[in-house]
């Protein structure tokens, strides 16, 4: 942010950033096409990187293998002539580039000196301080991509256009980026992207300012995402080409699809949806593991797929109102001094894109929502939620702010942790409640359908599972499937006692302690041997029940 620009026209240019990065980074093939294969070629200068500081005979090769890397766009093929410069260096003055690599390779130096060190000798040998600065970069890789990713300098000047911040200093080109994309990171973050690593950040950073690869395809969204970048993050123009911009799949939501996904009945999804655009705000509560969270994510995305928007976020102990609506959080000047500025929200940022796409459902989830102070965090949120028509002054600023009517509430709730009595009448009036309970529709019998279609010789996991939760006789503190809901390739015998062991137990003990005779019960090898011994009852039972059907009643064998 600059030191003239308002607080919500900063905000304005990461929204539309943001979203622009979630387009791609929510594709199915990112890795394939911008991560994968960088992590190659950073092993392939890692390689080289050892050979050279063990002064291996095979160092050079193994450098110049790592530069010619046939995955590699970044100094080869596209971008040719970082390679072939590089090239010619080596063969002319092999000590100057054995000088540059031991700079960027030492372990024990600042990053600021491992730039300047290599960079001043790429100076000396007629380099482009550009150029110098992408070659160091391309193999400080050999360290950790995931940390020290690839630099370019027109994708980055980009960037720092369209966010608002400031261009960098001559000589601090690759710190700046760094910097850059931990603040992109943090930024992600709040507006429920979770970005993995600075190699995904600048990933993001080509796709939404140079090329990236084509997420849809519509020529829609190609034309709203050139005409987001032609206008160099300008605010008006970032809230008419960011958030709302991209076209979305038409239609409404396809639930019967979407019950067919999570092995619902379509009348339980159905019944939910309903609920929820009736009443605007759910809460799905129940034990862990019985698919809360990926449900509430599911159906916002559906609406997202259809037109609206979503947002997620997670409450916790330390999440605050100035966290979930608007606070003031650091920000710097244009001279690069740090300052304060008022940062919406979550909730602030979603119901402002709402309000512009009244035509579509917006979806915020709020997960593990009894973990935090809910008054304090809600604050207004507590008479919005009821009083949908009216407005009412916020806590910071004092401008009205009302809650769109297309803007949906789904939260969840561990019961494990703090039963819905607990909750105080205010919020319980404010939200209908779905249960998600192993014993009751639509989790009833999940596990048990999963298994059928995706691993049908482990169907007595499902046995297994629903003894251990008759055992419990608790309700709220029930196992729910989704611990064994995995890949289902790799559902074996094994992974099963070791998911028990590692996962389901200490659940178990925490819940049972004390109870020394309940909690040998529910060990696995126990359940195992009460599941034997119930099928052997039931076995001799079925034949007890043969043999007195086919018996003379005065105990003679019949004719045959």
């Amino acid at each position: 942010m600059t030191a003239t620009e308002p607080a919500d026209d900063a905000a304005a240019r990461w929204d539309a950033f943001v979203e622009w990065a979630r387009r791609f980074y929510e594709h199915p093939r990112f890795d394939d096409h911008e991560r994968n294969y960088k992590l190659e070629i950073a092993e392939a200068v890692a390689e080289a990187r050892e050979a050279f500081l063990r002064d291996s005979p095979d160092w050079r090769d193994k450098l110049l293998a790592a530069v010619n890397h046939p995955a590699n766009n970044l100094t080869a093929r596209g971008n040719w002539r970082y390679g072939l410069d590089f090239r010619n260096w080596l063969d002319s003055d092999e000590q100057a580039v054995r000088e540059a690599l031991h700079c960027v390779w030492d372990d024990d130096a600042a990053l600021q000196d491992r730039v300047g060190g290599f960079t001043e000798r790429t100076r000396a040998a007629g380099f482009t301080p550009g150029t110098g600065v992408t070659l160091m970069s391309f193999f400080l890789m050999g360290r950790d991509a995931t940390q020290y990713p690839f630099w370019q300098d027109t994708p980055f000047r980009t960037a720092y256009k369209l966010t608002g911040r400031r261009h960098h200093e001559r000589g601090s080109e690759y710190q700046h980026a760094i910097g850059f994309l931990d603040a992109f990171i943090a930024q992600a973050a709040e507006r429920g992207l979770g970005i993995a690593d600075r190699l995904d950040a600048q990933s993001l950073v080509w796709c939404v300012t140079k090329e990236g690869y084509d997420p849809d395809g519509p020529q829609d969204v190609l034309a709203a995402l050139a005409a987001y970048r032609a206008a160099d993050g300008d605010p008006a123009a970032a809230r008419e080409a960011g958030p709302t911009g991209p076209a979305r799949v038409p239609g409404g939501p396809d639930w019967a699809a979407l019950a067919a996904e999570l092995m619902w009945e379509p009348r339980d999804l159905e019944a939910i949806v309903a609920d929820l655009e009736h009443k605007g705000q759910l809460i799905f509560y129940g034990p862990p593991g019985t698919g809360k969270t990926y449900v509430a994510k599911k159906i916002a995305a559906a609406y997202a797929a259809a037109g609206g928007e979503r947002e997620i976020v997670q409450f916790h102990p330390s999440y605050a109102y100035e966290d979930f609506v608007e606070g003031y959080r650091p920000a710097e000047t244009r001279d690069g001094q740090p300052a304060f500025a008022l940062r919406r929200g979550p909730l602030r940022r979603i119901a402002e894109r709402a309000a512009a796409n009244p035509d579509a459902k917006c979806v915020l989830v709020i997960d593990e929502l009894n973990r935090g102070n809910v008054a304090k965090v809600f604050g207004e949120l507590y008479f919005l939620l009821e009083y949908r028509d009216e407005e009412i002054a916020l806590q910071y600023g004092g401008e009205p702010f009302r809650l769109p009517a297309n803007l949906l509430f789904v939260c969840t709730m561990n019961t494990a942790d703090r039963s819905i009595a607990l909750l105080d009448a205010a919020l319980r009036r404010r939200f209908w409640f779905r249960r998600f309970f192993p014993g009751e529709p639509p989790i009833e019998g999940l596990l048990r359908r999963w298994l059928d279609r995706n691993a049908p010789d482990m169907a007595h996991v499902a046995d297994l599972v629903d003894l251990a939760n008759e055992l419990l006789d608790d309700a709220d503190a029930a196992i729910g499937p989704s611990y064994f809901m995995g890949d289902p390739g790799n559902l074996e015998a094994d992974l099963v006692e070791r998911i028990w062991k590692q996962a389901v137990m200490p659940y178990v003990e925490e819940r049972c302690f004390g109870d020394d005779a309940k909690l040998e019960s529910l060990r696995y090898d126990s359940l195992k041997r009460e599941l034997d011994r119930r099928r052997g009852e039931a076995n001799d039972s079925a034949g007890g029940e043969a043999s007195g059907a086919g018996a003379d009643p005065d105990g003679d064998a019949g004719d045959a």
